[in-house]
């Protein structure tokens, strides 16, 4: 009878375990949608699942194609794919062997994807490619166009060398529009037509304007090969994460948009610099991927913008923020321990191929300067905040965030206002006071860089041509708001 009752427990357990393989073959992971955006970063394809998924990435070229082969999954019934949209020129799937779903992205240039990742959301779980954009840095408006100077203001001066064209104007308006956006012409004055005679009809000598063009700070610049300053301005929040929100309604992620582009105008205004933003619409980008993107764009300062928000309406001021030493040592960790990161470029030094005790300096004599350096602009920002108005404190604040980490270019975090407090609530969403705020910041960029310019850019330049001029040459620094 054991032996009977025995054999009822085994068929029964063996009856079990074949209900539940039928039950996972008959619920078989599901790709319901597939979607692809393109932005200013780039071009980014969402595979929504179900669940977590096995998953292969094969590039193709000739034509250039991204295969992702699905490994037990099945395509919901009646899936639409997406349109063409930024790098991908169209999408296709199929079904390579049973069981395995294949999504094909078409590609319009041969450009490397990044390295694929699953994020888990409420919807379900999302395989994540992004392939990495390279236009043009933002769409910020144009500066405005140089004033013409009519005719020299020094003696005409025939060198060729931008140099001494810098010297030869230092004695023009220090410190005035026309003195910042334009240099004397090496033309001379035109001289007076000379008196009409009998014979042939009076004639008009050409006016020094005709004979040659005004000489700009930014030809200059782009004729002595001076390359630009890359300043990363990154938007706080965006998309699915609106930030803080004021008393009124206000949203973080809306107002740290219309300052950093305020601030992006006002850079490219500026001769010698050039902005970048991370964002320049409403949509998400992950923290880690922001100071990418300005490492990637080759940036030299990263700025991430914010609105700061308290359970008290009563906090107010401005704060700039740069990372804490503790950020600095754990950041400086995970960097060595991964591979990708360790063969990334950190000061122009490829740590790859470097031992670890070597590789380990170098990251930290690398982020040792890139912190003195961060610390150093953050302070010249802070006192143009502080003339702006009140700041929430005194010096500059550290805390461990993931946006500052980049160990090789400058970073801070500008918390512009508390959105929380409804009088700064209305200013931080007042035109006028976005400017004299992005102004603020720009002040203490341009201060920093004039007393310490990078080498080939045209802050360096100046300092070259004030030395040349006894100290008294005029600034090019600033632009027109």
């Amino acid at each position: 009878m054991r032996e009977k009752g025995a054999s009822i427990q085994q068929l029964l357990l063996a009856l079990a375990l074949l209900a539940g393989v039928c039950w996972n073959l008959a619920h078989a992971a599901e790709l319901q949608a597939v979607r692809v955006t393109s932005s200013p970063t780039g071009t980014r394809a969402e595979l929504q699942l179900d669940g977590p998924v096995r998953y292969k990435l094969i590039p193709l070229s000739a034509p250039e194609r991204l295969v992702v082969d699905l490994a037990g999954v099945d395509a919901a019934r009646g899936m639409a794919l997406p349109a063409a949209a930024g790098l991908i020129r169209g999408v296709r799937s199929g079904h390579p062997v049973p069981g395995t779903t294949r999504i094909v992205f078409d590609l319009g240039d041969k450009v490397a994807a990044l390295q694929p990742r699953l994020e888990q959301g409420a919807d379900g779980t999302r395989l994540v490619v992004e392939w990495p954009g390279d236009g043009p840095a933002a769409p910020a408006a144009a500066p405005a166009a140089a004033p013409q100077v009519a005719q020299a203001t020094t003696p005409p001066t025939t060198s060729r060398d931008p140099l001494a064209i810098l010297t030869a104007g230092a004695g023009q308006a220090a410190g005035g529009p026309s003195a910042m956006n334009a240099l004397p012409s090496t033309v001379p004055p035109a001289q007076s037509a000379p008196p009409p005679v009998a014979s042939a009809p009076a004639a008009t000598a050409p006016s020094a304007a005709a004979q040659a063009p005004v000489k700009t700070v930014e030809d200059i610049a782009r004729r002595a090969g001076l390359r630009p300053l890359v300043i990363a301005i990154d938007a706080g929040h965006g998309g699915q994460d609106p930030g803080a929100r004021g008393a009124n309604g206000s949203r973080e992620k809306d107002i740290t948009l219309k300052v950093a582009r305020e601030l992006a105008r006002q850079v490219n205004a500026t001769p010698g610099l050039k902005a970048y933003l991370t964002r320049d619409s409403d949509f998400f980008i992950p923290l880690a991927r922001r100071y990418q993107l300005a490492r990637q764009h080759k940036a030299d300062l990263f700025i991430s913008i914010h609105a700061d928000a308290f359970t008290s309406p009563t906090a107010r001021g401005s704060s700039v923020f740069v990372l804490s030493q503790r950020g600095v040592s754990s950041q400086a960790a995970r960097w060595l321990a991964d591979q990708e990161n360790a063969a990334d470029l950190v000061g122009g030094v490829r740590l790859q191929d470097k031992g670890d005790t070597l590789a380990s300096v170098l990251l930290d004599l690398s982020q040792s300067a890139t912190m003195k350096a961060s610390e150093d602009m953050a302070g010249q920002v802070l006192a143009g905040l502080k003339r702006l108005g009140r700041t929430h404190k005194n010096e500059v604040e550290r805390a461990n965030f993931v946006v500052l980490r980049s160990p090789d270019v400058p970073s801070m975090l500008v918390e512009t206002a508390f959105i929380s407090n409804p009088d700064e609530e209305a200013r931080l969403n007042d035109p006028a006071h976005q400017t004299r705020l992005a102004r603020a910041i720009l002040d203490g960029v341009t201060g920093y860089f004039s007393r310490q310019p990078p080498p080939g850019t045209l802050y360096a330049m100046q300092a070259e041509a004030r030395r040349a001029g006894g100290g008294t040459g005029a600034t090019y620094g600033g632009g027109q708001p």
